[in-house]
């Protein structure tokens, strides 16, 4: 192997949206071994860099390249491939490491019969939306009040609500049941029939779609939208995970929107697509904002 760059060498991936599903599995699975103490220590304290390292190796082997160069050359590179990763697996101030994802993309699309939301929250609804909203916040909240406790249940709750078994009914399209066909036993028993690894995979990706959708911007209709001025910043705002989860009073806009009758009841609304509410929500916004400047004006 010459002096090539690790670029020459394999498409290694640099950013959240250069992972394959195939990628983000080996990194869950990679951190849940980390977290049940399957790692060999031995040799002494897991450091961070052991373990970019491994998940170097994990992602050079989903592309093919495994020990055919000289061990020596093939260790070089995943070091070179590991200290790469430093935006993937994190250190924190305790020195504890962690994993982290930002990406709108759903890298977890199903497990066994059971889907999972489309990327972007393309089919998300509003009542799914705000009920795993509720979820979420009651995770972040629990971890903070009582950290040393299992709150998995919640996670795996979380989970089930939002993979579900596919809708027979529709021939031609693959999506899921109604998020209300069953009620929190269900989904709670759903979600324990998927593995820990997957679990926290689900929550991270849709508590980071929940940051995203108060600040970054969507592709709909051919045009380029961002929600945040609905959340009272601009795009360029710091959109904490937890900050921005409930800022909107989800169950306020709920029976706003169905006293005007917009999308119907209060039952049609929680059934209508989130990102319809979305819009309604932004053009309501921006025709207070115009308002606004015209009374100023006068």
């Amino acid at each position: 192997m010459k002096n090539e760059g690790l670029k020459d060498v394999v498409m290694f991936p640099e950013w959240w949206d250069e992972l394959t599903e195939k990628d983000w599995r080996d990194m869950l699975l990679l951190r849940q071994r980390l977290i049940d103490g399957e790692i060999d220590e031995k040799r002494g304290p897991i450091t961070i860099d052991d373990i970019r390292n491994e998940a170097a190796r994990c992602l050079l082997l989903n592309r093919g390249l495994r020990t055919r160069v000289s061990d020596d050359k093939y260790f070089l590179l995943v070091r070179q491939a590991g200290a790469k990763l430093d935006w993937l697996w994190k250190e924190e101030d305790d020195g504890k490491v962690s994993l982290t994802f930002r990406t709108t993309c759903n890298l977890l699309p199903r497990w066994d019969r059971m889907i999972g939301p489309m990327s972007h929250g393309g089919d998300l609804i509003f009542g799914e939306f705000k009920d795993a909203v509720t979820l979420c916040r009651a995770y972040d909240k629990a971890m903070t009040e009582e950290p040393g406790k299992d709150h998995g249940d919640i996670l795996r709750q979380l989970a089930g609500l939002l993979y579900r078994n596919r809708d027979t009914k529709l021939k031609r399209h693959v999506r899921r049941l109604p998020y209300d066909a069953d009620g929190p036993m269900e989904q709670l028993r759903r979600g324990e029939r998927l593995p820990e690894w997957f679990v926290w995979g689900v929550y991270a990706w849709f508590s980071y779609f929940c940051e995203y959708l108060a600040s970054g911007e969507f592709i709909i209709d051919g045009e380029t939208i961002c929600f945040a001025p609905v959340f009272g910043g601009g795009s360029d705002e710091k959109s904490g995970s937890d900050g921005n989860k409930g800022n909107l009073g989800l169950d306020s806009i709920a029976l706003t929107l169905a006293e005007s009758n917009v999308f119907g009841d209060f039952d049609d609304v929680l059934h209508t697509p989130l990102m319809r509410v979305m819009m309604k929500l932004l053009h309501d916004k921006q025709r207070a904002d115009e308002i606004e400047k015209k009374l100023k004006k006068h």
